[in-house]
């Protein structure tokens, strides 16, 4: 199982070389290995030494020859891993949040073709983008990102006019190995990358399905000691599949078996596959 480490200072430094930004126990930097033009590389501090995945294809070992020759920034700050700020801020906000019936959140819900009784989503009709003073107020739809019952940090949705759509998605606090983690009873959970993804999942095959809010964040999530089947619900791109076969490799063991389920060629992801449904 995915156990989360402290980073070593000389694993902070080389980070800090990449111009790399912390998400808790992991960072993700521009890969060395290729032309990298977004942060696609994810870099954990493991048992003996550097736990890396290029999410754009590049080999471990190729990645790992590039970072022998980064130079380091020395005596780099290190980055905080347990609550903080941005943890406390996402909290404030979760707080200030009403249920979401009722609400625009209601609404995006119902035109994604998803139920609107989820669990761990609120609505806030002021929901703060951005630092002072240059923050803006949108209403959005939060979806709490939880490790066991604590609340790690939240995804803000924000939402466009009536709520039939979205202008984007962002995340705020330190996920670490925190998910979407609705109810789920058994020994088989399914994870996808997005809410919408996990929520049409289980509407659409009855298996309990968490969100890792992020495709580069599908190997990283802690997963629950009973359970003996997880299924990745990828999405249908390279990115989606790439994290697939991460996942895989991180969270198989054996008294766990985990199985890839991708939707049908036609659709990108199973919140599309949802839609489509129209039932």
């Amino acid at each position: 199982m995915l156990t989360a480490l402290k980073p070593t200072k000389e694993t902070i430094d080389l980070v800090a070389g990449l111009k790399g930004r912390w998400h808790g126990s992991y960072a993700m930097c521009r890969c060395p290995a290729h032309a990298d033009e977004k942060a696609s590389l994810s870099i954990r501090q493991g048992n003996r030494g550097l736990l890396v995945h290029c999410f754009a294809g590049c080999r471990s070992e190729d990645v790992l020859r590039e970072l022998s020759r980064t130079r380091p920034v020395f005596n780099s700050p290190t980055p905080e891993y347990r609550t903080g700020a941005s943890t406390q801020n996402a909290r404030r906000i979760w707080d200030q949040a009403t249920e979401i019936k009722g609400t625009l959140a209601e609404a995006y819900l119902r035109s994604r073709n998803l139920p609107q009784s989820l669990r761990d989503l609120r609505y806030h009709a002021r929901c703060p983008f951005g630092r002072k003073p240059n923050a803006v107020f949108r209403p959005a739809l939060l979806v709490a990102a939880r490790e066991g019952v604590k609340i790690k940090a939240i995804q803000r949705i924000a939402l466009g006019p009536g709520g039939l759509s979205h202008k984007g998605k962002y995340m705020l606090g330190r996920p670490g190995m925190a998910a979407w983690s609705p109810i789920m009873k058994g020994t088989t959970l399914a994870l996808a990358e997005s809410m919408e993804d996990a929520a049409a999942y289980t509407k659409l095959k009855g298996t309990p399905c968490w969100s890792t809010l992020g495709a580069e964040r599908l190997p990283l999530v802690r997963i629950p000691d009973g359970v003996a089947t997880l299924v990745i619900a990828e999405d249908n791109n390279r990115a989606g599949r790439l994290a697939a076969l991460a996942a895989v490799a991180a969270h198989e063991t054996p008294e766990r078996r985990v199985l890839r389920d991708p939707p049908p060629r036609a659709a990108a992801d199973w919140a599309e596959v949802n839609e489509n449904t129209g039932a």
